[in-house]
């Protein structure tokens, strides 16, 4: 039985210390977007409903807080408000994250691709409650917003249960992430709830080589067509009222990816 931690398959090798965390949140808490593309970039959030979205929000504004104090803003778990329906964006600095409704979520499959078409074109405003949004109808009204203009899309699974998606559901999926790369927007899947793996809390610096976690992505990238360099992990769990470290770089580690990307991609077409 082979070792529980291997380096076979590992892309990725985030430096544990304080020394990175105050590195990388010097970076992302001071990006400024090249000039023509205003004050923001923005990156969409996209999952199935219950993947962790809102809460992956709430881990990212806690990351980048100065203090690490854990945010709120977003509605998870009990609230009412949990459940996703409307268009919304939550910023931090010059990032700006928006959270939308699940993609599995709307009534149809034809529906769900339109609407992601639209968000990804800045052609749906803020607010617009997507369960009763016909893009059909309604896409003559919408003429692009340019601040709303998607820049990054993170794609997010619940680790624990990637294995029990439909085909049907996976097709739809990429489907969705076609149209993303075709709109040459940089892309990435997050993984959360990496916990239910079984991995220690005090192995978390090391959880990119953990052998369980690797086979997961190997067959999230099987089953998407995604490469598994493309794929982290972030933890939406906390204890108290501030970040822990690893938590923070781990949530910090994606972004620094996610934005540095973003940033070539923005350059190279100026």
């Amino acid at each position: 039985m082979g070792s529980k931690f291997s380096k076979n398959g590992c892309f990725h090798f985030p430096t544990m210390d304080k020394r990175n965390l105050d590195t990388l949140k010097d970076y992302l808490c001071n990006y400024n977007p090249p000039g023509s593309y205003g004050d923001c970039i923005n990156i969409l959030l996209v999952g199935m409903v219950g993947a962790g979205k809102s809460s992956l929000i709430n881990t990212f504004l806690s990351a980048l807080d100065p203090q690490g104090v854990t945010m709120t803003c977003v509605p998870t778990g009990m609230n009412p408000r949990s459940l996703t329906k409307e268009l919304r964006y939550y910023r931090a600095g010059n990032l700006k994250f928006w959270d939308t409704a699940g993609w599995n979520a709307l009534e149809h499959n034809d529906q769900t691709i339109r609407v992601l078409q639209m968000i990804l074109e800045g052609r749906i405003p803020k607010g617009t409650n997507l369960h009763s949004f016909n893009p059909e109808s309604d896409v003559a009204n919408y003429s692009i917003i340019p601040e709303n203009v998607i820049h990054g899309v993170t794609f997010i699974f619940n680790i624990d249960t990637t294995d029990l998606i439909s085909e049907d559901k996976m097709k739809v999926f990429q489907e969705i992430q076609m149209i993303v790369a075709e709109k040459h927007v940089h892309r990435v899947v997050i993984g959360t709830k990496f916990e239910t793996l079984g991995i220690p809390e005090k192995h978390n610096v090391r959880v990119y080589e953990y052998e369980p976690l690797q086979r997961k992505f190997q067959n999230l990238a099987e089953r998407t067509g995604m490469d598994r360099r493309s794929m982290f992990v972030v933890s939406n769990q906390w204890k108290g009222g501030h970040i822990e470290m690893i938590q923070c770089i781990l949530a910090l580690y994606v972004l620094d990816n996610m934005v540095r990307n973003i940033d070539r991609l923005l350059k190279a077409v100026q």
